[in-house]
């Protein structure tokens, strides 16, 4: 079939940048916004491109009005399937490709938050590190922070970052993750997710039935990539470009936030996620039973910055900085 969609630009951003830009698609994104852009322009991104999905609570608004940010519009939405691909694995391709044609581009969700490995304190470094090696893409692992208790986030502070609500993790002990492998070899069945799957089974005498098809979240992604020609996207986790292992990203990713059972229920309406939002459905099950239950693991550890992601096994690289770097 032929694919057919239109890409809007709403906004640009005053000047156009040469530091590496980020591109991500958004979908009443309030909370995140403000703490995103924060988070990323201290690693030294100058040019934000969005995508918004029909936002309705002002996201496309915040975003016009921020001087370096880019504001891309279509007549579809994220779930549309065109041609066997989701429309959002689509622009995940066309809109670097077509914006920042052979550049370095980040692209993330706007609850995803990048943890860089030590030396680097800027994504334009690690950047200059990965084409000094050769290298086309770097890959992330995605862990799941969370509170203590669901309970903690009611009537939290909006203002309040993710990393002060949300400070606990669990290290994927057991990933098995090999050089230019697109994606890790088994889903390590660790982290807060499959325990409160788990936990949910204990206390649902008669869980729903759909409920027995539900695989795991991904824990992999290449956010970071050289659009040069002939790359793709695979999925909206996996690039055509190998990921080597000489380095690992870290992908701080927040589900839960204030006004996180707000969002879960509009994604089981829409039912635009992969397989009919069955993620979100499983979360809104999950959340429904477990709002007092303590989320943390015996594994579980507090975020305290780069070093205890270093630590964990987590977060590394083994390419040579550059002398300014060092």
């Amino acid at each position: 079939m032929a694919v057919s969609f239109r890409l809007d630009v709403i906004a640009r951003p005053r000047e156009d940048h040469p530091a590496v830009p980020v591109f991500a698609i958004v979908r009443n994104e309030r909370y995140f916004l403000p703490h995103f852009l924060a988070h990323y322009r201290a690693m030294g991104v100058r040019n934000f491109w969005f995508l918004d999905d029909h936002s309705t609570d002002g996201t496309r608004e915040l975003l016009a009005s921020q001087p370096d940010c880019g504001v891309v519009a279509s007549d579809r939405r994220f779930g549309d399937k065109l041609d066997g691909l989701r429309f959002s694995t689509w622009v995940r391709r066309l809109v670097p490709e077509k914006l920042f044609p052979g550049r370095w581009v980040l692209g993330v969700d706007c609850d995803e938050f990048l943890v860089l490995p030590p030396p680097f304190a800027s994504i334009d470094a690690l950047a200059a590190a990965l084409d000094r090696d050769g290298l086309g893409s770097a890959r992330a692992v995605m862990l799941d922070f969370f509170p203590c208790s669901l309970a903690d986030l009611a009537g939290a502070d909006p203002a309040a970052a993710p990393f002060e609500l949300c400070p606990y993790l669990d290290p994927l002990v057991s990933l098995d993750w090999r050089d230019r492998e697109p994606r890790p070899r088994a889903v390590p069945l660790e982290g807060v997710r499959p325990r409160m799957l788990g936990e949910l089974l204990k206390r649902v005498p008669t869980p729903p039935a759909w409920l027995a098809s539900y695989k795991h979240a991904l824990v992999h992604k290449a956010p970071l990539l050289r659009w040069q020609p002939g790359v793709r996207m695979r999925c909206p986790h996996e690039a055509t470009l190998p990921p080597s292992d000489r380095v690992q990203l870290v992908l701080a990713h927040f589900k839960f936030y204030p006004g996180y059972d707000e969002r879960i229920r509009a994604a089981v309406a829409s039912g635009s996620y992969f397989d009919a939002s069955i993620e979100y459905r499983f979360l809104a099950e999950a959340c429904a039973a477990l709002g007092t239950c303590d989320l943390r693991g015996p594994g579980s550890l507090r975020y305290d910055g780069p070093a205890s992601l270093v630590a964990s096994g987590m977060l590394f690289s083994r390419l040579p900085p550059a002398e300014v770097d060092r």
